[in-house]
């Protein structure tokens, strides 16, 4: 617990890389501290945050129960409230995956200062009682340096959706897009796949987020 927002922690706190990551809809789960760990010991102090701190774990490991206790999270109260985390606790750089890689295009929209990866985030946006604003009415000339990786095999996403995001990346220098052949959501997880494709997109992916994330002294470790 940091400053009233939950969170992990992970590695030194006196490494000057840190290091926030915002987890899928199913929180912050043993893929993600790996993931933290393996920021950490390549020199971050990691915070792996816990959006659903407060309103407990699930009642059963489902898509229904991930989604039914995502709906009762206020996005932009919570977003309002990291904003302000990443000040406080100097964060260099942001990873977010599903509803996370969402809030990642929310800061990059808000002109944060850090480094910003989206993971399978959903441009099209997400209801909420408490919304977003929708990442396709922004994300064309945005003028803040963010990164977005997904798989085309991705099913919460339309061809159409990434039609649209490929036309925005041909127009706005400052938005990287990086699709992955045959992937699906979720697939940094496939870094130990048996499929030899599969297991290279997540190796891939995963190049990307420690040349974005790490810097100084941290990127050196690699």
């Amino acid at each position: 617990m940091n400053d009233g927002l939950p969170s992990l922690a992970f590695g030194d706190q006196g490494d000057r890389t840190r290091i926030a990551i915002l987890p899928d809809i199913y929180g912050p789960g043993p893929f993600y501290q790996q993931l933290a760990t393996h920021m950490a010991e390549r020199g971050a102090f990691v915070h792996l945050m816990d959006p659903f701190h407060d309103l407990g774990p699930l009642p059963e490991v489902t898509r229904e129960a991930a989604f039914a206790r995502r709906h009762r999270v206020r996005d932009r109260t919570y977003v309002d409230a990291f904003e302000h985390f990443i000040g406080e606790q100097r964060i260099t750089g942001v990873a977010g995956f599903c509803l996370g890689g969402l809030y990642v295009f929310e800061l990059a929209r808000r002109g944060i200062p850090v480094s910003l990866v989206s993971l399978y985030g959903f441009p099209q946006g997400l209801a909420n009682d408490d919304p977003l604003p929708v990442p396709f009415d922004y994300l064309e000339g945005l003028p803040h340096r963010h990164v977005a990786l997904f798989g085309d095999q991705d099913q919460s996403q339309s061809p159409e959706n990434f039609l649209r995001l490929t036309q925005i990346a041909e127009r706005t220098p400052d938005f990287g897009l990086h699709l992955f052949p045959g992937s699906g959501h979720g697939f940094l997880a496939d870094i130990g796949s048996d499929d030899p494709s599969l297991a290279q997109n997540a190796r891939a992916a995963l190049e990307i987020l420690e040349d974005m994330l790490l810097v100084g002294e941290a990127k050196e470790r690699v």
